[in-house]
């Protein structure tokens, strides 16, 4: 007794978008990054460094307390250039910004409201370039999934009651 399940167009569909989804978080979890946990009194500045490869595109995240916030985030480059400035006023922030060189860039953010901020912040690279595959097999996997939807519905017949006036 031969106990094979069909192969049919939605389950492809489903296997696709379940190998590209687990293979998007093993790779957001590999990426390159640095956490802190920051108290910043006012007018008070914290920094935290990471060093990355290459050229790509880099991101930083940054929670605080509370939603009254008027903070200052800068990246800058190993030589001390502005690569990136943000005012930020809000709970939670995540920017991205653009490196092309190998080096250390660092996170400065600079407090200025009046009481101590308590803030969570992240710096990383996003390593984009892995994102390709993945996102191309998501991608067919969703297509599988629409003709699958789009054969259902060509197959489904509704009958249409008669109208009398």
């Amino acid at each position: 007794m031969d106990m094979r399940i069909p192969l049919s167009v939605f389950r492809m569909g489903i296997v696709l978008v379940l190998i590209g989804s687990v293979w998007t978080g093993i790779v957001f979890s590999s990426t390159i990054k640095e956490s802190k946990s920051i108290i910043l009194d006012r007018l008070d500045s914290a920094r935290i460094s990471i060093d990355l490869n290459g050229n790509g595109l880099g991101f930083y995240i940054i929670s605080s307390n509370g939603y009254d916030n008027i903070l200052l985030a800068k990246i800058l480059d190993s030589q001390g250039n502005y690569i990136d400035m943000k005012r930020i006023t809000n709970k939670l922030t995540v920017n991205y910004f653009q490196f092309e060189k190998t080096g250390e860039y660092t996170l400065e953010i600079t407090n200025f409201v009046d009481k101590p901020v308590e803030l969570t912040t992240e710096i990383g690279d996003t390593t984009f370039q892995n994102f390709v595959i993945p996102a191309i097999i998501v991608f067919f996997g969703t297509v599988f999934l629409v003709i699958s939807g789009y054969r259902k519905l060509q197959r489904y017949i509704t009958a249409q009651p008669d109208e009398k006036i």
